[in-house]
């Protein structure tokens, strides 16, 4: 998946190119990836070249800056770049993707589809605590990426413009929706970002337990080198059985700045 280069006051999206050094109007993969509309060879934001539509927002102070629809936002200057984003406290900002997420307190950043973000850091894209979550169905032993929200590509994307540091609690439970069995995953992960390498340091299982007919289910983290990086999730059902999974990851994470 391509890094977002740009996207102009139409709502076109330019990304990355292979090289890192120019822009590409990019795939049809590229753009139904962040859920945005794939139109004559071009990748936009909503369902034509129409301007960015920003309507739907509460915006309590001009010197918030909102480009995305149906946003809401109370408090001094936040950048709100994705849609259905609630912003609360200052100077906080949700990037490009970052659509259904919620900031709250000051210099809190969302990179991620649904995040939920706070921060009291004096400097921005510095440090953050957030919530994600992840749902998804399994109907074999096959190991199967799932997603934020549910959403096909949504996934734990890297900003790449800093280094950083983040270490991750993931609590998940997975339920026979048939038997009624259900089971406990839970992990603790520390993972950097340095020198343009995504690196998981290490993954250690911290509470594995649940009814016995789901013990062979698991849950893996890997990090995975992509435009931009990101951490995959997977998850390992049984044969024959239908599992729904809810995968919730606690972040805390340290930027350079």
């Amino acid at each position: 998946m391509r890094k977002i280069s740009s996207i102009d006051k139409n709502g076109k999206v330019l990304f990355v190119d292979d090289k890192g050094t120019g822009t590409t109007v990019g795939t049809k993969e590229d753009c139904l990836t962040y859920g945005y509309n794939y139109t004559g060879s071009t990748c936009y934001i909503q369902n034509n070249n129409k301007p960015i539509q920003t309507k739907g927002n509460t915006n309590l102070d001009k010197a918030n800056k909102i480009r995305g629809g149906n946003n809401n936002v109370l408090g001094k200057g936040n950048s709100i770049q994705a849609k259905n984003t609630t912003a609360l406290g200052n100077n906080n900002k949700a990037y490009f993707g970052a659509d259904n997420s919620t900031l709250i307190g000051r210099n809190a950043y969302s990179v991620n589809y649904g995040e939920m973000a706070y921060s009291c850091a004096i400097d921005p894209d510095r440090s953050k605590f957030s919530i994600l979550q992840y749902l998804g169905t399994t109907t074999n032993n096959v190991a199967t990426e799932i997603y934020l929200g549910g959403k096909d590509g949504y996934r734990f994307f890297i900003n790449e413009g800093y280094e950083s540091a983040m270490y991750i609690e993931a609590k998940c439970v997975c339920l026979d929706v048939v038997n009624n069995d259900a089971v406990l995953r839970s992990k603790i992960l520390l993972y950097k970002y340095a020198g343009s390498t995504l690196t998981e340091i290490f993954d250690t299982d911290y509470v594995n337990a649940g009814d016995s007919s789901l013990s062979a289910v698991a849950l893996n983290f890997a990090p995975v080198a992509s435009t931009p990086d990101y951490i995959e999730v997977k998850v390992t059902g049984l044969a024959g059985t239908r599992l729904d999974w809810n995968l919730t990851i606690t972040l805390t994470e340290v930027k350079n700045a």
